[in-house]
């Protein structure tokens, strides 16, 4: 099962950097008015932009609900960045819970929801909880559809389900399972099952298989009947003289030919973030990043081509965060993936100045957010780079990003007898990346302060109590620890921690902020409609997924919290959009 994996995506890799090569990117920020259309290449009652979760759930309630559907994928290859990913999907009061008769009650998952999505207007006496009706009713229309939406897709056959299994054998944790309005900490998190038995993930580590996901989405597509086309790049929206979205113009990228494709009903965008798009990274997120695991047509084309039509932005500045191994993101912005949990435990990540700033071991969201940090004495982002330092113990027993455990080290990982040595030559891997790191280097307390939190750290390895960070304290980090790899005896009372040894070698990589991808364009109501700056919908216009203002704001809930969402607003926008009316000409 693993291989299938990494097979799927090594062949993503191969078409997305196909794709860049063709020049996918869209052309228009203009409308073009219907009266312009001398005819029509292609027409059916719904278009479908993209082809990863969002998109596929749309496609396949749109026709389930009796609608004609023609998919658009950009890429020469379908499945967008959910193909490549681990394909968990998180689903408060979910089938399976309900099997198990665990009750997920909506007003307890809903207050969660926006504690987290909504931390500093968060308020427990307000009805909406503090947040405004429309941030409200996102996120009751997620927990209200979100069940019914995978219980629809298994009745469909185009999906089958089991429960995201952490290595220790339970079910996989929220990211705050402690928090108290978190009644269901675990067994939300469900992936494609292959195995036949539900209640078990499929391989080492508890993980899901993004291209299968896929696969079994898109296994139903010839029995609903749905014409799904790659390589054909949306350039705009195309309205008719009331103002109505009507059909798209599209280039044949891989014929150069351009099309024109009339929607009877409606357009559903669901066309991924903005990742590799750098201007609009450097304009919009909260800071800077290397890069991330979303595939190259992640280049944010429905914020372009949204707001000609209209659209209204919003949660620009937030993504689904991930740290990122510096020296890979800058050879390929597109990384293979994320750094979900600092592997190891004879292991730390430093400062510039030698110090921890952080818990290794919390979620991959919260952890790369650190890197945000501003220094406004020196005028810098001190953290622009942070340091994961570890000894021959974790490189030995440990495997996953960055870490190699078998062979020649990669070209990322720098290496040193000692602790000098080690600095010696990540000041060096930093003179020749300065171009590219705005001349970031080591300060000159570096190697002494290095040996002071080792010295630190390793006293909380023995005690079991990280008194700087609280590693290892919550269920999430437990759960993180032996993700992808066999479980490692430590005999030290805490498993996340062990203390990092007196004599070399030691290895260093260089780790900076990235993304799964973003989550912040067009604004959408509760029924997937692209609204305008008023709140109005754009007739006939919906979207679901990373390409929208996602529903989460800047919380990530979950594992599972892109690939949730993005099945119910796929599903919510199919069901809203086949009861439009067909749209004049």
């Amino acid at each position: 099962m693993t291989n299938r994996k990494s097979e799927g995506r090594r062949n993503f890799i191969k078409g997305a950097a196909a794709a860049v090569a063709a020049g996918v990117t869209p052309l228009a920020v203009v409308e073009a008015e219907a009266k312009n259309a001398k005819h029509w290449d292609m027409e059916a009652d719904v278009v479908v932009v993209g082809s990863g979760a969002a998109a596929s759930s749309a496609a396949l309630f749109s026709s389930k609900s009796g609608a004609s559907v023609i998919m658009l994928e950009k890429l020469p290859i379908f499945g967008g960045t959910t193909a490549k990913s681990d394909g968990v999907f998180w689903i408060p009061n979910n089938p399976l819970l309900k099997q198990r008769q665990v009750s997920d009650p909506r007003d307890d998952a809903i207050r969660y929801m926006i504690h987290l999505s909504y931390p500093h207007r968060y308020n427990p006496k307000d009805p909406r909880y503090g947040v405004e009706e429309n941030e409200y009713n996102l996120i009751a229309a997620f927990y209200d559809n979100a069940s019914d939406t995978v219980k629809e897709l298994v009745e469909m056959g185009a999906l089958k389900i089991g429960s995201f299994i952490a290595p220790d054998g339970d079910f996989f944790p929220d990211y705050y399972a402690l928090f108290a309005e978190n009644k269901v900490p675990r067994g939300r998190g469900l992936f494609a099952d292959v195995t036949g038995f539900p209640e078990r993930a499929y391989h080492l580590g508890g993980g899901g298989n993004g291209a299968e996901l896929i696969r079994q989405l898109r296994a139903a597509f010839d029995r609903f009947k749905i014409k799904s086309f790659s390589s054909h790049a949306v350039q705009r929206l195309i309205k008719n003289g009331k103002g109505e979205v009507i059909g798209v113009d599209v280039t044949d990228t891989a014929n150069q030919k351009p099309l024109r494709i009339r929607a009877r009903k409606g357009v559903i965008f669901g066309s991924g973030g903005f990742t590799h798009n750098l201007s609009h990274c450097n304009n919009f997120l909260r800071g800077p990043i290397f890069g991330g695991c979303a595939t190259p047509g992640s280049t944010g084309d429905f914020v372009n081509i949204g707001e000609a039509a209209g659209a209204a932005l919003g949660n620009m500045n937030h993504a689904w965060w991930a740290q990122t191994p510096v020296e890979m993101a800058l050879k390929n912005r597109s990384t293979p993936a994320g750094i979900w949990t600092t592997p190891g435990d004879s292991a730390i990540q430093v400062d510039r100045y030698g110090r921890r700033v952080l818990n290794e071991k919390m979620q991959y969201n919260e952890r790369t957010q650190v890197h945000f940090e501003w220094d406004p004495v020196r005028g810098e982002y001190k953290n622009l780079v942070l340091f994961l330092i570890y000894d021959q113990r974790t490189a030995d027993l440990y495997s996953g990003m960055p870490i190699q455990a078998q062979g020649a080290l990669p070209d990322h990982v720098i290496s040193g007898a000692t602790l000098a040595e080690l600095t010696t030559n990540i000041q060096q891997r930093l003179e020749r990346l300065s171009g590219a790191l705005g001349g970031f280097g080591l300060d000159a307390t570096f190697v002494v302060n290095l040996k002071q939190t080792i010295e630190r750290f390793n006293g909380f390895a023995e005690s079991g109590k990280d008194a700087d960070f609280h590693r290892g304290e919550t269920p999430v980090e437990s759960a993180f620890q032996f993700f992808g790899h066999k479980k490692v005896p430590n005999p030290f009372p805490n498993m996340t921690m062990h203390p990092i040894a007196g004599e070399g070698p030691y290895y260093a990589v260089l780790l900076g902020a990235g993304t799964l991808d973003t989550k912040g364009g067009p604004r959408i109501n509760d029924k997937a409609q692209v609204l305008d700056p008023w709140g109005k919908p754009i007739v006939g216009l919906y979207a679901a997924g990373n390409c929208t203002a996602h529903p989460a704001g800047q919380a990530y809930w979950a594992a599972g919290g892109t690939i949730g969402p993005a099945l119910t607003f796929g599903r919510v926008a199919a069901v809203n959009a086949v009861k439009e009316s067909i749209k004049s000409i």
